[in-house]
C-alpha cells in the first residue's frame, strides 16, 4: 500500500510557551517536538514491510521514516528548517489518487485546515494527533492506535467516510471549515467537536460551588461548560483556558503546566473538566496542560468530571491520551445537583 505521509513538527509546540497556537514558532528543538515524538511512535506500530512512503525531505518525513527503514517511492522537495505551512501545501499538492492510497499527516487542526484545502479529491486521511486542540474528526485517539487504523486499511477492514475539519476562528469561535475524506473506525475520533447549550445546567454549577473549599485549590478545565462554573463566580473566562482558584477567588488566568505543578504539595488541590463535546476527550485534546504529572499530583480521587445531560446522552465512552499514565477504567461524570453516571475511559 502506498502511503503519503507529512509531519509537521511544530504542532503542539506552543505547550511550552502555553500559547493556542503554534504561529511563530522560532526557537525550535527538535528533541521536545511532541510531533516528532507521536510520528516515531506511529511508525514504530506499522507493518512496514507492507508500505511504501511518499514523503517530504528531511524533518517533515523522509528523516524519521528512513531510521525507521521503510521504503520510499519518492520525496518532495521542503524546507528543512523552518517549515512551514507553504511546504505541507506543496507536498500535498503533489499528491494524487493514482499514486498514494491514503494520507497520514501528524499535526493538529490548522495542519488538518492546510491539507483540506489542498488536498485533490478521492484520497483518505488520518491524522496523528500532536497538536494543541484536535477539534476535528480526522483523528486517531491515540498515535498507537493510529498505526493499529492503517494495518487494519491495509486488510480492507476500515472504510472512508466524510469528517469534520474544526477549528478556532480569529475571533476566537470554534467553527466547521467543511469537510474532508476520513477513515471510519472505533480507533478514529467519533465526530468533531459539537457545541452543546449550557441551559439547564444550574443545578450542576450549584453543586460545584456549594462543595468548593475556601482553604483548596480549584483547577477549573477548559470548554464552556466548565466556564459556566466561573461565570457564576463572576469570572469572564476565556473556554480555551485553564484557570486556577484559592477556594471561589480567582488566583490565576490561562495556568500553564508549571503553575500546576508549583501549587503546594500539602494543599487540597481538585480539577474540573468537562469532555469534548462530540468527542469525548477528557484528556489530551484541548487540555494539554493536564499531563499526567499534574494528574498525579491532584491525585484521581480529586478530579470532578462534569457534563451537561445532553451532551453526556451523546457520548458512548470518553477517552484519554495521557503518554506514560496508569489511569482508571471508568469514571463517575456529575451531570446534576449529586447526580453521577458512571462511563467507560478508553485510555
Amino acid at each position: 500500500m502506498k502511503v503519503a505521509f507529512v509531519i509537521n513538527p511544530i504542532a503542539g509546540y506552543g505547550f511550552y510557551s502555553n500559547t493556542k497556537d503554534t504561529r511563530n514558532v522560532m526557537d525550535f528543538d527538535r528533541n521536545t517536538s511532541m510531533a516528532l515524538k507521536a510520528a516515531d511512535i506511529f511508525l514504530t506500530g506499522l507493518d512496514l514491510s507492507r508500505l511504501i512512503f511518499i514523503v517530504p525531505t528531511g524533518v517533515m518525513g523522509q528523516d524519521l521514516v528512513e531510521l525507521h527503514h521503510g521504503k520510499i517511492l519518492r520525496t518532495v522537495g521542503v524546507s528543512d528548517w523552518p517549515t512551514t505551512e507553504k511546504d505541507t501545501e506543496e507536498f500535498v499538492k503533489s499528491l494524487s489518487s493514482n499514486e498514494c492510497d491514503v494520507l497520514v499527516f501528524v499535526g493538529g487542526d490548522g495542519t488538518a485546515r492546510c491539507i483540506q484545502r489542498s488536498l485533490a479529491g478521492g484520497i483518505p486521511v488520518l491524522g496523528v494527533p500532536s497538536g494543541l486542540k484536535m477539534y476535528s474528526g480526522i483523528y486517531a485517539i491515540s498515535p498507537e492506535k493510529a498505526a493499529i487504523a492503517i494495518n487494519a486499511f491495509i486488510d480492507g477492514e476500515i472504510i472512508s467516510q466524510q469528517s469534520d475539519i474544526m477549528d478556532m476562528s480569529d475571533d476566537g469561535e470554534i467553527i466547521n471549515f467543511g469537510t474532508i475524506l476520513g477513515l471510519s473506525s472505533p480507533l478514529v475520533s467519533e465526530s468533531g467537536k459539537t457545541e452543546y447549550s449550557v441551559q439547564g445546567i444550574e443545578d450542576l454549577e450549584e453543586y460545584v460551588i456549594d462543595n468548593m473549599n475556601e482553604d483548596s485549590y480549584y483547577i477549573i478545565g477548559t470548554g464552556s461548560t466548565c466556564k459556566s462554573i466561573e461565570d457564576r463566580l463572576g469570572v469572564v473566562a476565556d473556554p480555551l483556558c485553564i484557570d486556577l482558584y484559592r477556594g471561589k477567588k480567582l488566583l490565576r488566568k490561562d495556568a500553564s503546566e508549571h503553575d500546576l505543578l508549583s501549587l503546594p504539595a500539602d494543599e487540597n488541590i481538585h480539577l474540573i473538566l468537562s469532555p469534548l463535546g462530540g468527542q469525548g476527550f477528557l484528556f489530551g485534546h484541548g487540555n494539554r496542560q493536564i499531563t499526567w504529572s499534574v494528574i498525579e499530583k491532584v491525585g484521581f480521587d480529586n478530579i470532578l468530571v462534569i457534563s451537561s445531560p445532553e451532551k453526556l446522552s451523546n457520548l458512548h465512552n470518553l477517552y484519554a491520551y495521557v503518554p506514560d499514565s496508569h489511569l482508571p477504567a471508568f469514571v463517575r461524570v456529575l451531570y446534576g445537583y449529586g447526580r453521577f453516571r458512571v462511563i467507560k475511559l478508553v485510555s
